[in-house]
């Protein structure tokens, strides 16, 4: 099952987020560390031959949209998934082959209340984080709001 989950995100993501597909976004792993999501650099270097910080928002913004559905698939939610606003900050140069975003584990109080407010209002909201490390060293942090609205 897990791996028919995982297997449906990462066909999810090339078919409503095209752009993922074009930067060689792949699902990486999933477990009790959180979604890792990867993409190479050769395809997302700017002219300073690191990771262009487009790529960088677009990794993390994903990793966390992949969390929100898995949750969602885990737990019988049906509907569309939007980020409603996130902050980053690019602490140093990403320089990795493989460049690897990871939104960590979902605090479980903060599950509790977005699955409560989805089964009361058809709709909920959650704030998840991410991480992308260049060596040992945290190169990029990311928050973003993410939206389940409920299909009707």
């Amino acid at each position: 099952m897990h791996d028919d989950l995982l297997s449906e995100l990462q066909t999810t993501i090339e078919r409503q987020i095209p752009m993922c597909a074009h930067i060689g976004i792949r699902v990486h792993s999933y477990g009790e560390h959180g979604l890792t999501l990867r993409a190479p650099l050769e395809r997302n270097r700017n002219h300073q031959q690191t990771a262009f910080a487009g790529s960088l928002n677009a990794l993390c913004t994903v990793s966390g949209w992949g969390t929100v559905f898995l949750l969602a698939r885990r737990h019988g939610m049906s509907g569309d998934i939007v980020i409603r606003r996130s902050a980053i900050k690019y602490l140093k140069p990403v320089e990795c082959e493989h460049i690897l975003a990871t939104c960590g584990p979902v605090d479980p109080a903060a599950f509790e209340h977005f699955l409560a407010m989805f089964h009361d209002k058809g709709q909920a909201k959650i704030e998840l984080r991410s991480e992308i490390h260049s060596g040992e060293d945290l190169a990029v942090t990311f928050i973003g709001s993410y939206v389940v609205l409920g299909r009707k």
